[in-house]
């Protein structure tokens, strides 16, 4: 019973966890990401006074959103609600990067789902990078303010075995089926995708953005998508139920009841996208994304439901590390849960990422 509340317990910091996460992102020196943590006040101090400065960059974009140049790259920071009035609430930008003049285009459009509580300002240098391969990039502004584990461990949700798959269906797709969530089309993630590609491809018509759409729909073909923890779990499922053309997750997929000791059974639903288009990254002591206390949760619903094929590999080899869609990386390790959770959306893992979602 101790372990129960113990685990339970977790399920109710994991918002907290998942906020430090949001702040940790991109932003940290080379060495509080790849060099192991001594016991040291002062390095405490500089990852504190780093992580508050971050929290106040991002928090200045997504007030005062602005379109202009970073570095070589074109970036757009777009609220959602400019691209469709139905849109009121969860109004962070939406942050795109049309292709860098002068790499050839990919023709593919790739879209990033932060993960909970964090913006698209904050997973910054993976969008980035995706724009310098020639890729389409969007990351999505959507409903995002609670873990899913939160919500299908607590309450009434945590006796319907349902919670997770409908919950997620819901912020998906927008179809009304979870009584947990309360999210329409308009402000589902297809419905904002939609209306923001109609809105980039009429403002700006030279980026080529109306290549993502067929008669007013989204030619999900060319599309990629890719998250971050809830936001990997998303992308997971929309490789169920959509032809994407490839799944990039990080640091997830987490959904586990802790009342029936499993995973959710929409693991083990028919794949629409192509078989081998799931690919992930963890790092290998993410408590955060083994939520069930067991090490492997993650990484064997990768090979067992996703059918992500290969040994586990650690990042440490290099490209192309095995030819393995189950990657993972030890490049923080001495760090806190919330840090080693964010590991993989900082910089420095750039060739990793082009393996995983920029090939």
């Amino acid at each position: 019973m101790n372990g129960f509340f113990l685990k339970f317990n977790l399920s109710h910091r994991i918002v907290y966890s998942q906020f430090v996460r949001s702040v940790f992102i991109v932003f940290l020196l080379p060495c509080l990401v790849f060099c192991k943590k001594e016991e040291n006040t002062d390095e405490d101090l500089l990852t504190f006074l780093t992580l508050n400065l971050y929290i106040r960059s991002c928090v200045g974009q997504n007030t005062f959103p602005s379109n202009g140049s970073v570095g070589s790259l074109i970036r757009y920071q777009i609220q959602p609600s400019i691209t469709s009035t139905s849109i009121t609430s969860d109004n962070n930008p939406h942050q795109v990067y049309p292709p860098q003049s002068g790499v050839t285009k990919k023709n593919i459009l790739s879209v990033f789902y932060p993960g909970t509580g964090s913006t698209p300002c904050e997973v910054g240098a993976i969008l980035q990078q995706g724009a310098t391969r020639g890729y389409h990039v969007i990351g999505l502004s959507y409903p995002n303010s609670e873990a899913v584990n939160t919500i299908c461990n607590q309450g009434a949700a945590r006796n319907d075995a349902s919670c997770f798959e409908n919950l997620r269906n819901e912020v998906v797709t927008g179809a009304q089926v979870s009584s947990y969530v309360s999210v329409d089309t308009n402000n589902s993630i297809e419905g904002r995708l939609l209306s923001l590609l109609l809105y980039l491809a009429k403002t700006y018509p030279g980026d080529g953005w109306d290549t993502y759409l067929t008669g007013g729909t989204i030619n999900w073909p060319n599309v990629y998508v890719g998250g971050h923890s809830q936001g990997s779990g998303h992308a997971a499922f929309h490789g169920k139920i959509r032809n994407v053309g490839r799944v990039s997750i990080y640091s997830g997929v987490s959904d586990y009841s802790l009342q029936f000791g499993s995973i959710p059974s929409w693991f083990a639903n028919t794949q629409v996208a192509p078989a081998g288009s799931y690919y992930g990254l963890i790092h290998e002591n993410d408590t955060v994304a083994n939520f069930s206390g067991n090490a492997n949760q993650v990484t064997d619903v990768w090979l067992n439901q996703f059918n992500m094929t290969g040994t586990l590999t650690n990042t440490s080899v290099g490209s192309p590390f095995g030819n393995s869609k189950r990657l993972v990386t030890t490049a923080c390790n001495g760090m806190s849960a919330s840090v080693l959770h964010s590991c993989p959306m900082t910089n420095g893992f750039q060739s990793i990422w082009n393996y995983i979602s920029y090939p």
